[in-house]
């Protein structure tokens, strides 16, 4: 009977191949067991990256959602935040006015104008405020202050109101300053933009948007209101406490009619930052479903990568046991 072997050389050379395709197995086993990805994707998925492609660009789209989502929720919590401030600061001065208008001390109606004209200077800072280098009521001038400085305002406000001499009159001239198109305020005071904040992408077809800017109607109501008692403590009707209490009365009521408005303008943010944590949830549940089947497409069992990995050492040592005792082998045994 013939038996057929391998020679010397040819033994060689297949214990190298063995060695080589174990080592280049263990080193790709390795490597998925190390990132939890198949290392040769276009194998496992018999060349069609189609399904992969597709879920890599929703998962890179749902990232950018997420992105735009949390700052959204970081610019209407702002937002909110300083519209808050400006409807304590109105509704703490509405107080301390009535205090005033009802005592008969003339003192009392300077401290008061002197607390409003801090108020004031307060909401016009808040107003002004800028998160991660964004301003949040300038519209799309997002790089600028919104407002001009509380003190240059009441500047100007004290030169329209100069020549008035009655309560009526002062509250006129600044009702004109602030809400008369071209006026005063829009060429000194707003120093924002017209155009809106530009909208933050939600998910795909839907944006959220802050649309208030210190421009709005609204606001302007609460800075004429803030407004017509500060100026009492810039000297306006200096000597007619009647006259300034009048004007205190005017602030007051005033003060009443945009405390209401503020509630509606921060239900409205609420509404939004609702819609945006209702999207933020649901768009990390379809995140968290795109990554299950991109996972299922891509990812590499741990438990049978390891079981593999050491059936391939078991194998490896077993090969350099067997080439061990082979090259320690002689005549003399081999005749045995």
């Amino acid at each position: 009977m013939t038996i057929a072997g391998y020679g010397d050389l040819a033994s060689a050379f297949q214990t190298r191949h063995l060695t080589a395709q174990m080592k280049q197995d263990m080193a790709r086993l390795g490597q998925e067991l190390s990132t939890g990805r198949k290392a040769s994707l276009a194998s496992h998925i018999s060349g069609d990256f189609g399904p992969v492609a597709g879920l890599e660009h929703s998962l890179k789209l749902q990232s950018a959602y997420a992105q735009s989502v949390n700052e959204a929720a970081i610019v209407l919590a702002g937002a909110q935040t300083v519209l808050g401030n400006v409807q304590d600061q109105a509704e703490t001065l509405s107080g301390n006015l009535h205090l005033a208008i009802s005592s008969q001390n003339a003192g009392l109606l300077h401290t008061t104008g002197v607390d409003a004209r801090e108020r004031f200077a307060s909401v016009v800072s808040s107003l002004n405020t800028s998160l991660g280098g964004r301003t949040l009521f300038a519209g799309t001038a997002t790089d600028g202050p919104a407002l001009a400085d509380a003190d240059a305002i009441l500047s100007d406000i004290m030169t329209a109101i100069s020549g008035e001499t009655t309560a009526a009159g002062v509250a006129d001239q600044i009702d004109d300053w602030f809400k008369t198109s071209g006026g005063g305020f829009d060429i000194s005071g707003y120093q924002g933009s017209n155009q809106d904040l530009g909208p933050f992408r939600l998910s795909d077809g839907e944006v959220a948007t802050l649309s208030i800017k210190a421009n709005n109607a609204e606001i302007r109501d609460v800075l004429a209101a803030f407004a017509k008692s500060a100026v009492i403590a810039e000297g306006a009707l200096a000597g007619d406490a009647e006259a300034q209490k009048e004007l205190l009365t005017r602030s007051s009521n005033d003060l009443l009619s945009v405390i209401d408005d503020l509630t509606s303008i921060r239900t409205g943010v609420g509404r939004v930052e609702a819609r945006i944590e209702e999207k933020a949830a649901s768009n990390a549940a379809e995140k968290s479903a795109l990554e299950l089947s991109y996972n299922r497409l891509t990812a590499a069992d741990p438990f049978e990568t390891a079981t593999a990995l050491q059936a391939l050492y078991d194998q490896m040592e077993s090969l350099y046991t067997v080439t061990a005792r082979l090259s320690n082998l002689s005549f003399a045994d081999y005749m045995r």
